[in-house]
C-alpha cells in the first residue's frame, strides 16, 4: 500500500507540473473559449482584456520615456474613444508614422453619444497622411452615412435617393479610384504583438480578440456604391451609346475590387469584393465585346471562374475541400480540458477527504473513508493522463500561436490565426468541416462479441475449478 502512495504522490506531481506550463493553462481554458460567442460579456472578453491597471501604468512610463508605440498601442487599448483620441494624438506627435491609429477610432467616435469628438477632424487627418489609400475615403464616408442618416439599399431601389448624396458620393468615388487598399491591419498586428510579447501578455485570447475588433469599412456601402456605378450611371451612359463613359464607371468598380481582394486581411472583405467584381463584370464584359475587345472580355471571363472555384471551396461544394481532422482535433481538446477538470476536482476531493479524516472523528471510517482511501492511491494517475492528453493534443495549436507571434514577413490573411491558434469546435468557414460521427460506433459491436467470447471461454475453466 506504501508503495501505491508513492506512485499516487509521484503521479500527483507529475500531474501539478503542468499547470507550471503556460501553454497547458491555455489549453485549459479552451472549452470555456469555445462556447463563448464573439462579442459577449463573459470569460472571453475578460480573459481578452488587458487590466485597465497595466494600460495607465504603460501609458504613464511612456509618456515620460516619448514611447510612441507604447501610447499607440494604449490608444488601440483604451476604455473610451476621447482617451483613445488623447494618447493616438501623444503617440502621432512624437512618431507621425502612426497617423494610421486614428482608423480604429473613427467608428467608436461617431458612435460616441457624449462628447462626440470631431470625427471629421480625425478622417481628413488620416487622408491628408495617406491620400492614396482608399480605406480612409471609405470610412469619410462612414462617418457621412452615420451624420446624415442615409439609407443603404439594393438597387434599384435607393439608386435615385443615392445620387443626390453629393458628399457622400464623392467620398466613395475617392476610394473607388485611390490606387491602394490598406486597412493597416498588418501594421497593429505587429505593433500588438511586439508589445505583448515585450510585456508578457502575448495570450491567445488577448491577441485573437483584438484581432477580432479590428475595424472594417461598411461593407453594405462599399456594395451599394458598386451597385451604383455599375447599373445607373454605367446603364445609362451604355444605353445613351456612351461606350468609353460606360466602360470607365464598370473598370472604376473592378478595379476596386481588384484592390480589395488582394489587399485584404479579413474573409469578409474578400467576400464583398468578389461581389463587387461580380456586380462590374455582368456589365463589363458584354461592353467590352460590343467595344471589340474580345480577349479581355475573355480575360476576365476566365479569372471570374477561377475566383468561383475558390469562393466555392471556402464554402465547402469542393467534395475534396471537406474535412473532419479541424473539428476532431478541436473535440480531443476539449475532452482533455474537461477530464483534467473532472479527474482534478475528484483528485482533490480525495485528498482533503482522506486528510481531513485523521483530525475530525477519526474513528468513524465508513465505506466511503474506505472507498476515497482507495481513489486517493488511483485519482492522481487519471489526472496526470488526463493532463498530458491536453497537453499533447494542444501543443500543435501552442506552437502555431508562437510561430505567428515572432514570424516575420508579409501578412495578407488574417483568418489562419483564428484557426490554428485556438481549436474552436465549429470553427472552419463555410461547410468545409464535415460532421465528427461517433468513432465506438464500428468498434462497439466487435467488443460486444469479443466480450461473449471470452465469457464462453471463460465458462470451462470456472467449472474446472470448482
Amino acid at each position: 500500500m506504501r508503495k501505491t502512495r508513492y506512485m499516487s504522490l509521484l503521479f500527483l506531481v507529475w500531474s501539478m507540473a503542468f499547470f507550471l506550463v503556460p501553454d497547458f493553462r491555455q489549453g485549459l481554458q479552451v472549452p470555456f473559449f469555445a462556447l463563448t460567442p464573439w462579442g459577449d460579456v463573459g470569460w472571453l472578453q475578460h480573459a481578452g482584456t488587458i487590466p485597465a491597471e497595466k494600460l495607465a501604468e504603460a501609458a504613464r512610463v511612456a509618456e515620460q520615456r516619448r514611447d510612441a508605440r507604447t501610447l499607440a498601442f494604449v490608444a488601440l487599448h483604451a476604455s473610451t474613444v476621447q482617451e483613445g483620441l488623447h494618447w493616438a494624438d501623444e503617440a502621432v506627435a512624437i512618431d507621425p508614422s502612426l497617423t494610421w491609429v486614428y482608423l480604429s477610432l473613427i467608428l467608436p467616435a461617431a458612435q460616441a453619444k457624449q462628447n462626440p469628438p470631431d470625427v471629421q477632424a480625425v478622417v481628413a487627418r488620416l487622408e491628408k497622411w495617406d491620400p492614396d489609400n482608399a480605406v480612409p475615403y471609405l470610412w469619410e464616408g462612414v462617418a457621412i452615412q452615420l451624420r446624415k442618416n442615409i439609407a443603404l439599399g439594393p438597387m434599384p431601389a435607393v439608386a435615385d435617393s443615392l445620387a443626390k448624396e453629393t458628399e457622400w458620393c464623392q467620398a466613395m468615388q475617392k476610394a473607388f479610384t485611390a490606387p491602394r487598399y490598406d486597412s493597416y491591419a498588418a501594421r497593429r498586428f505587429e505593433l500588438e504583438r511586439t508589445w505583448l510579447r515585450q510585456n508578457h501578455l502575448d495570450k491567445p485570447a488577448i491577441v485573437l480578440l483584438s484581432t477580432a475588433s479590428y475595424p472594417i469599412p461598411n461593407l453594405l456601402a462599399i456594395r451599394t456604391y458598386a451597385n451604383l456605378l455599375v447599373d445607373k450611371y454605367g446603364k445609362e451612359a451604355e444605353d445613351a451609346k456612351h461606350l468609353p463613359e460606360a466602360l470607365g464607371y464598370y473598370w472604376t468598380a473592378e478595379h476596386f475590387a481588384e484592390r480589395m481582394r488582394l489587399n485584404s486581411g479579413s474573409l469578409i472583405e474578400k467576400l464583398i469584393a468578389v461581389a463587387v467584381q461580380k456586380v462590374a463584370d455582368k456589365r463589363l464584359i458584354p461592353a467590352l465585346r460590343n467595344a471589340g475587345q474580345a480577349d479581355a472580355a475573355e480575360a476576365l471571363e476566365m479569372g471570374e471562374q477561377q475566383i468561383d472555384q475558390q469562393i466555392n471551396t471556402l464554402r465547402g461544394k469542393d467534395p475534396l475541400a471537406q474535412s473532419v481532422n479541424y473539428n476532431w482535433a478541436a473535440l480531443i481538446v476539449e475532452i482533455f480540458a474537461g477530464l483534467v477538470a473532472i479527474f482534478g476536482t475528484l483528485t482533490a476531493v480525495c485528498l482533503l477527504y482522506v486528510n481531513a479524516k485523521r483530525w475530525v472523528r477519526p474513528e468513524m471510517k465508513g465505506r466511503l473513508y474506505q472507498f476515497l482511501t482507495v481513489a486517493e492511491n488511483y485519482m492522481p494517475v487519471l489526472l496526470f493522463l488526463a493532463c498530458a492528453g491536453l497537453y499533447l493534443s494542444y501543443y500543435p495549436y501552442a506552437q502555431n500561436f508562437h510561430h505567428y507571434m515572432t514570424a516575420m514577413g508579409e501578412i495578407h490573411d488574417f483568418e489562419p490565426l483564428f484557426f490554428n491558434v485556438f481549436p474552436n469546435y465549429g470553427g472552419p468557414p463555410g461547410h468545409n468541416a464535415l460532421p465528427v460521427g461517433s468513432p465506438f460506433q464500428p468498434y462497439v459491436w466487435y467488443a460486444v462479441v469479443g466480450f461473449i467470447l471470452a465469457v464462453l471461454a471463460a465458462i470451462p475453466f470456472h467449472r474446472r475449478s470448482n
